[in-house]
């Protein structure tokens, strides 16, 4: 309870200490109201006979006044209790997202524990907002209420009485513990059904509803759904049968206990050895031991449990580091960056990489240099590795032996915030590149780490100054597509925002590439074009590779691609293959050294031949293929 109260103090002092006087006075009020009460009935007989007098006005004025008192205690506790759990939610929510988001290593991100211990603290997270609740509130009332009315009872009745309602209501409280914990580890033990039910959950209901409505999977998603999401619940529900069982007979016997109780006081009151006063009090104090739920103790202890879950993934100091470092905080001057500005090399030293968990390297003794602003295209089949060499070199990944210099500098030597600094001078298109649901002002202007409008309300005449975005929308050849759009750089990209539209794949992919270009133009010294042209049609596809090297001027960039007319324009060409660069060169060098370059060259460009049908297009490209040889 102490570390909830700290949490609770950590959150908000002032509603910490609201909350909790207003336990403590309603602990008291648990005590006064049944004595007061049994006052007031004892005194009847009297009023009945002679009429009001002063100590029954008193006493039914105090009793009144305690059962207002009660109701504004309640109105308060209630206020600040919900201040707590909405800043107890916001706290949660925001260091779970830190930990999903702000390590630029990807390491912990894809690894497996990881994601189990993610998924028990956002799936339970609500345990640490009734826990709360109940350190700050009833959890002190029940504690201090229980000690107090039997105490009262004991001096008032009898303290055997007092005693066996008191260990009959910590007996039932420590059952109920062990058994709601007990249901806690099994129910956070089905992790992995849980996160396959909430894969097909987002898979019905996310970006890929389309896809599985017109596929008519919609059946077979809601059957996994169903089957993992019973899979998680029926050993909770077993444990939970088994449990209510014990529960029953428990709770029985203290209802034999609390009904005997009553009966030995009535007897005492026949035998004319306790007074009515003494009996109505009694039995108020016997019926709200009684009446005394201690199942607090258990929720307490899982709040406590999620609590440490949480702190472990998402510690709290880390949390408040991060906010205090926000862009928008005034923070300290930055130390002078270990890499300095510009267009940098990238040095691979010897590496070697393999994924956590796996069994096989994905790169082996890897040399090889992209030099500082020269354009470098890297080409090899599926699961060759590179876009674990991309990783590397954004330092999103260390490797397992060997180094990765940019400018000299060992990534692996810096710190968190010189890895983050580092990686917001790359800018990157990957093969999953992202799609907000923002205007496309901000989805091209947040490749510059800033926000351009942040709203999705915005018309033509409420724009803010778009000369730098319209820059980078006729470098990135994407002005015909921006004009097309309703209210231009203000049009949300999703048809979910009211005056929004969604965009193809292909449209999609030239707004990446406007963002990157958007981001070197802000500084960024690293371009990286992975499957640029994966979505574009052809004449998108042209556009950019006729203007490849004009957009990479200046900078350090890496092109990769399948499309080896993305990638023939490019100076150096290199080949990985089997975890190492078997081949480089310019694509007239490597077609005549007749290596693998020009074998998948040629396979590539045969693809286009019919017979004697050929693409006019691909055509030049064999023709030129076959003249560079």
């Amino acid at each position: 309870m102490l570390r909830l109260i700290r949490y609770s103090w950590r959150l908000s002092p002032l509603n910490t200490v609201f909350a909790v006087l207003s336990a403590l006075l309603s602990a008291g009020l648990l005590v006064a109201v049944p004595i007061f009460t049994g006052r007031v009935i004892g005194m009847l007989p009297g009023v009945v006979a002679t009429g009001l007098n002063a100590d029954f006005n008193q006493s039914l004025a105090a009793l009144l006044i305690l059962l207002v008192v009660g109701h504004g205690i309640g109105l308060v506790a209630k206020s600040a209790g919900e201040q707590l759990i909405g800043l107890s939610e916001r706290d949660a929510t925001t260091r779970i997202g830190l930990a999903l988001s702000d390590s630029p290593d990807l390491s912990g991100a894809e690894d497996s524990d990881a994601a189990a211990q993610l998924q028990k603290v956002r799936n339970r997270r609500w345990e640490i907002e009734m826990a709360l609740r109940m350190a700050t509130g009833p959890g002190i009332t029940q504690w201090l209420g229980l000690i107090g009315t039997s105490i009262a009872l004991a001096v008032t009745l009898s303290p055997w009485v007092a005693v066996l309602l008191f260990v009959g209501a910590l007996a039932e409280g420590e059952y109920l513990r062990r058994i709601i914990m007990t249901e806690m580890d099994v129910w956070s033990g089905q992790t992995e059904p849980q996160k396959h039910a909430y894969y097909a959950f987002e898979q019905g209901m996310g970006k890929s509803a389309k896809e599985i409505r017109i596929f008519g999977l919609t059946s077979f998603i809601r059957s996994r759904w169903w089957d993992n999401i019973t899979s998680a619940y029926l050993p909770y529900w077993r444990k939970r049968r088994r449990g209510a069982l014990i529960n029953l007979a428990i709770g029985g016997g203290r209802v034999l206990v609390t009904c005997a109780a009553i009966g030995y006081a009535a007897w005492l009151t026949s035998a004319g050895r306790i007074d009515l006063t003494t009996l109505a009090t009694a039995l108020s104090l016997i019926i709200a031991i009684g009446n005394t739920d201690l199942w607090s103790l258990g929720q307490l202890q899982r709040g406590v449990a999620v609590l440490a879950w949480l702190d472990r993934i998402a510690p709290a100091k880390a949390v408040l580091q991060r906010i205090r470092t926000h862009p928008r905080a005034a923070v300290p001057e930055p130390a002078p960056a270990p890499v300095p500005a510009g267009a940098p090399s990238i040095v691979f030293d010897d590496v070697t990489f393999r994924y956590p968990g796996a069994e096989t390297d994905i790169l082996r003794g890897l040399s090889w240099e992209l030099p500082a602003g020269d354009a470098v295209a890297l080409v090899g089949v599926n699961g060759a590795g590179k876009s674990t060499l991309v990783k590397l070199a954004c330092g999103a990944y260390l490797p397992t032996s060997g180094r990765v210099l940019v400018d000299g500098v060992d990534l692996a030597e810096l710190d968190l915030d010189q890895r983050r600094d580092w990686q917001r001078r790359v800018a990157p298109i990957t093969q999953e590149f992202v799609r907000l649901p923002l205007a496309a002002g901000d989805n091209v202007a947040l490749g510059t780490g800033r926000i351009w409008s942040g709203r999705i309300d915005l018309t033509a005449d409420r724009l803010p100054d778009t000369t730098e975005l319209d820059a980078t929308a006729e470098r990135a050849g994407i002005a015909d597509l921006i004009d097309r759009l309703k209210s231009g750089w203000g049009t949300p990209l999703s048809k979910t925002i009211p005056g929004g539209t969604d965009l193809s794949g292909g449209e999609w992919q030239r707004i990446g590439l406007a963002r990157a270009l958007r981001a070197v133009a802000a500084g960024a010294g690293v371009l990286i074009l992975d499957e640029p042209a994966a979505a574009l049609d052809v004449e998108s596809e042209a556009r950019m590779v006729d203007s490849y090297l004009e957009l990479t001027s200046g900078v350090t960039s890496l092109i990769i691609s399948h499309r080896f007319s993305v990638v023939r324009p490019v100076p150096r060409i290199c080949v990985l293959e089997g975890g190492r660069i078997t081949e480089a060169g310019s694509h007239r060098e490597l077609m005549d050294a007749d290596g693998r370059y020009a074998a998948m060259f040629r396979l590539q460009a045969s693809r286009y031949v019919d017979d004697h049908e050929i693409v006019p297009a691909e055509a030049a490209l064999v023709e030129n293929g076959e003249a560079a040889r």
